[in-house]
């Protein structure tokens, strides 16, 4: 079940734009995604009239690939395979599983964005929040360093 209020209108020029559960979406038809054969959702923004569908700006959205092998690509990606590797394991074109994995990427930033923008932080929380991400980078590198060492 789709939940709307997961949602925020795509519009960078609506005064909604990266607000989730504004209830400024509602559901507007579907349509088959060629790809999986899926139904999807369409749902519009009611202040700016955008209409977009329910993945968009996903990794879904506009893929020739089903939703199923782009989770496997990820999973892949996620377990330290090159993007050679994870093409040659699934028997796919590196090159667009290289277009898959960017776009992971700007959907991640994208998703970080809306969500930074939505909780309202002071000045001193948002200065704790950056220090946190950064020491977290610093340990994360530590510890791959270590298990590369003992592998």
């Amino acid at each position: 079940m789709l939940k709307i209020k997961d949602y925020f209108c795509p519009n960078v020029k609506c005064k909604h734009y990266g607000f989730r559960d504004m209830n400024n979406l509602v559901k507007a038809g579907t349509y088959t995604c060629k790809a999986s054969g899926e139904n999807r959702q369409m749902l519009k923004c009611s202040v700016c009239g955008q209409r977009f569908s329910e993945t968009h700006s996903s990794l879904f959205a506009g893929s020739h690939y089903s939703d199923k092998t782009i989770n496997s690509i990820m999973v892949c990606i996620a377990d330290g395979n090159s993007i050679r590797a994870t093409a040659k394991m699934l028997k796919l074109s590196k090159d667009r599983v290289n277009n898959i994995v960017v776009k992971a990427v700007i959907h991640a930033e994208t998703m970080l964005s809306s969500l930074l923008h939505s909780i309202h932080l002071k000045d001193c929380q948002l200065d704790e929040l950056w220090s946190f991400v950064n020491n977290t980078k610093k340990l994360t590198k530590k510890a791959s360093k270590l298990h590369s060492k003992k592998t």
